[in-house]
């Protein structure tokens, strides 16, 4: 069963050496990740890929190495053993799980899809040391309807608080410092940890939602101020998923960016 679960409206890991309040990172993300079944030897094995919408969902599935054996040695990234995020393709729903492992290598999580359309499911683990994410489109069935987003975000509101992206031009192919401050009633917001640090962000690629591995720098609670190191790939829009918990207060925004050519 999962322990986290926020879905997402619009407004609303490249991973380093840094550490941050207890987070620590191992392996290297050369690569967006995300855009197969299978990738560094891994494979995605999973209960089905068709959901009702609206009802719960009781979701498995395994990894599997390329000679077939079930992996059932997973090591803690961001607190967790893996990561499952859920995405709808047009980027206006998420949710953020973390499924349970059982000894035989199966992970069991329950979910329920809030409207119809093509979703991505994205398992994001650490395996012998090498992190991996992989990827398998969902249908939840119905007529789906689509919403539009802005070019770009620079600010979100949610539960009475105030989210504002600061950053500079964001050229492709380089790292950018992405920062984001917290403010409720004007005032700064104090950010408890989330999964080890001050804010876990998910990055996806517009168009094939690749999916970017982002690195929490180290940052004073008090400030209300988190920062990642993001590397974006090509040039073209993104759209970031931001988690974090001012004053104990889980929150779930989400900005699009534009990365351009130097």
């Amino acid at each position: 069963m999962a322990d986290d679960h926020h879905d997402s409206d619009p407004a609303a890991n490249n991973h380093g050496n840094g550490t941050s309040h207890g987070y620590t990172d191992a392996g290297s993300h050369s690569q967006p990740g995300g855009l197969s079944v299978a990738a560094n030897g891994l494979q995605l094995e999973v209960s089905g890929t068709r959901i009702d919408p609206e009802k719960p969902h009781e979701w498995t599935y395994r990894v599997r190495t390329e000679a077939g054996d079930v992996v059932t040695d997973f090591k803690e990234t961001h607190d967790q053993l893996a990561h499952l995020i859920l995405v709808r393709r047009d980027l206006t729903r998420f949710q953020h799980l973390h499924p349970t492992l059982a000894d035989d290598g199966t992970w069991s999580v329950e979910f329920s899809l809030p409207d119809p359309g093509v979703y991505r499911a994205f398992v994001d683990v650490l395996v012998d040391g090498q992190p991996t994410t992989l990827g398998v489109d969902m249908l939840s069935s119905g007529s789906a309807q689509y919403e539009g987003r802005p070019q770009s975000t620079r600010e979100a509101e949610i539960e009475g608080y105030t989210v504002e992206l600061a950053s500079e031009q964001i050229t492709a192919g380089e790292t950018a410092d992405i920062e984001f401050e917290v403010r409720k009633d004007g005032d700064v917001a104090h950010l408890d940890p989330y999964l080890g640090a001050l804010g876990h962000l998910v990055a996806l690629r517009d168009g094939d939602l690749a999916y970017l591995h982002v690195h929490p720098e180290g940052t004073a609670p008090e400030d209300g101020i988190v920062r990642f190191a993001v590397r974006f790939p090509t040039t073209g829009r993104y759209r970031f998923f931001l988690q974090a918990k001012p004053d104990g207060e889980l929150i779930t925004t989400s900005f699009d960016v534009r990365a351009g050519e130097d």
